[in-house]
């Protein structure tokens, strides 16, 4: 029970987005959010610009690190979302403003046990690039080998973890109560992705590579 009702509670916070970007098509299809879409349609913008991939894209963007990695998962599934929505999908930038750097600091001082300073040499506080589950900052070790720094987002994991468990639960109960759609493996298709999330983060934070 409570599990569902905080899945509910997320549910209509999705929906509210969508509903920004005139991309609520999305939810049609999910039977514990076809309620929430319709009210939601209710305050749904028009005349948003885009065609409907593009303009999901960008809701999912906005949604954060766990649903632009969902709009690529599902770039690769027409079955799913129909060809020309995949197809505008296919373009989904993994972009992502920066963290601020004086997190970045923090999260060295935490993993390495001592300040930045005395760990590297140099350090750009600017990423060459952001993406939905880590940055990449160049820097120069103590020893002057010059070296991409990947550093995972704050928070990002407690982000998929709870974003995962929404996605197997509208996969369960679409499972449960939708005998048509079982053709698609919804569980099986969320387990795929949780696999592909975690395999993404499975290294040492940070992780440092000599370029």
């Amino acid at each position: 029970m409570i599990r569902a009702f905080r899945h509910t509670i997320r549910l209509y916070r999705i929906a509210r987005v969508l509903a920004r970007h005139d991309a609520l098509f999305l939810l049609d299809d999910v039977p514990a959010a076809k309620r929430l879409a319709a009210v939601a349609r209710m305050i749904s913008s028009r005349n948003v610009e885009g065609r409907p991939g593009q303009r999901l894209a960008r809701a999912l963007t906005e949604l954060g690190p766990s649903f632009i990695k969902l709009g690529q998962a599902l770039s690769t599934r027409p079955d799913l979302v129909g060809q020309d929505v995949a197809l505008d999908l296919t373009d989904l930038q993994d972009n992502l403003a920066p963290f601020a750097f004086e997190k970045v600091e923090a999260i060295i001082q935490e993993d390495f046990s001592a300040p930045i300073s005395d760990v590297f040499q140099e350090f750009d506080p600017v990423p060459v690039a952001a993406a939905s589950v880590a940055q990449v900052h160049r820097a120069v070790t103590r020893d002057g080998q010059t070296v991409a720094v990947k550093i995972v987002r704050p928070d990002v994991e407690k982000a998929f973890e709870r974003d995962l468990d929404l996605l197997f639960w509208i996969a369960e109960i679409t499972e449960r109560t939708q005998p048509n759609l079982r053709r698609l493996r919804p569980i099986e298709s969320v387990e795929t992705f949780a696999e592909t999330v975690t395999m993404e983060m499975d290294f040492c934070y940070p992780f440092v590579v000599s370029i």
